[in-house]
């Protein structure tokens, strides 16, 4: 059934961080912050793969995560490139990865359908922060992610997320997801529809309490026997 009455939006969140200084700096002052040349990385596990995943970057042990679950909070992680490992069961994946300083990221282990499932991909997904409130009081920002792999005809052009009838994007690939996109903060409760093509209903997943200057991420993942949904809060 055709779906009528909303309208389509695409948003975008850019946060950009301009000192400027008069005058001379006195060095000697103990107040001056240091540069921070961290980044913060939150690890999602959303291949399943039968084991828990353990994460390490260089060598250093972050944690180990089952499937659909989350790292509890950020792991501050020296930006620049670092030697990242995944230990699941025997399987052992490691990769360089760059991560620029002052950025926020979520990294995501997922499914990799040319594997038939049984193996794993990543994919890093990141924002520039800065320690100053960003964005509107009162409006929390919103992005979408299609990280499903499955092939079946139907799932091939993307995701359509619907979100109290009002907003929407469409034709969201694999992997891939949204810009941030703003919505009301406060008590209220979205309830978020995810399509697949030809308006076969696939998932939903529910927002509530949004935090003002929150920022959220609703995840559609799995393959067409097991769909699942996973709401990511971010600040």
């Amino acid at each position: 059934m055709k779906r009528t009455g909303r309208i389509g939006l695409t948003g975008f969140f850019v946060v950009g961080l301009i000192v400027t200084m008069f005058g001379c700096t006195n060095v000697d002052q103990t107040i001056v912050p240091p540069t921070d040349y961290h980044s913060t990385v939150m690890f999602v596990d959303l291949a399943n793969t039968g084991t828990s995943m353990a994460i390490k970057y260089d060598q250093t042990a972050v944690g180990t995560l089952n499937f659909g679950n989350h790292s509890a909070s950020y792991a501050s992680i020296p930006s620049g490139t670092r030697r990242m490992s995944f230990t699941y069961g025997a399987s052992l994946d490691t990769l360089n990865q760059g991560l620029s300083s002052n950025y926020q990221y979520s990294y995501f282990s997922i499914y990799e359908p040319l594997n038939g499932d049984v193996a794993r991909k990543y994919v890093l997904a990141g924002q520039a922060y800065t320690f100053g409130a960003a964005g509107v009081k009162d409006t929390a920002l919103v992005r979408f992610f299609n990280l499903s792999s499955d092939t079946v005809a139907t799932f091939l052009t993307g995701f359509d997320f619907i979100l109290a009838d009002t907003l929407e994007t469409d034709g969201v690939g694999y992997p891939g997801w949204t810009s941030y996109m703003k919505v009301r903060a406060g008590n209220n409760h979205y309830t978020v529809l995810i399509h697949a093509t030809g308006d076969t209903l696939s998932g939903n997943a529910t927002l509530s309490n949004l935090a003002s200057l929150g920022r959220y991420s609703v995840i559609i993942y799995g393959n067409n026997a097991s769909i699942q949904t996973l709401v990511l809060t971010e600040h």
